[in-house]
C-alpha cells in the first residue's frame, strides 16, 4: 500500500470532519488516523498527537494549500526550518534502510 502524508493534525472530530469535507469536496482523497482512540479515550488525545488527517503524496501540496485557502490552516504552519528538513531527510533515509 502507498504511504500516506499527514498534511494536519486535529484534536477535535468537528474540526476534523469540515476540513475533510472541503477537500473532499475539491476532488481529493482523504484519511484519517488514529480517530477511533480518541472517540474511546479522548483523554489519549494528546498521547497519539491528535488525529491525522492524510492524503496520497501526489495530492498533498494541492491538500495543503486548499486547507490555507479554506481558513483550515495558516501559511506558516507549513514553514520548516532547516533541521526540520534535515530530519525529515534522515527518517526517509531510515525508512527506506529498513525496507529492503
Amino acid at each position: 500500500m502507498q504511504e500516506l502524508i499527514t498534511i494536519k493534525i486535529f484534536n477535535y472530530h468537528a474540526d476534523l470532519y469540515i476540513a475533510k469535507s472541503f477537500l473532499e469536496s475539491e476532488g481529493i482523497r482523504c484519511f484519517v488516523q488514529d480517530e477511533l482512540i480518541n472517540q474511546i479515550m479522548p483523554l489519549y488525545t494528546p498521547a497519539v498527537d491528535g488525529i491525522k488527517l492524510q492524503v496520497k503524496p501526489e495530492q498533498a501540496e494541492q491538500a495543503t494549500q486548499l486547507l490555507i485557502k479554506g481558513g483550515f490552516a495558516a501559511p506558516e504552519d507549513y514553514d520548516l526550518t532547516p533541521g526540520d528538513r534535515r530530519t525529515i531527510k534522515i527518517v526517509s533515509w531510515l525508512r527506506n534502510l529498513f525496507k529492503r
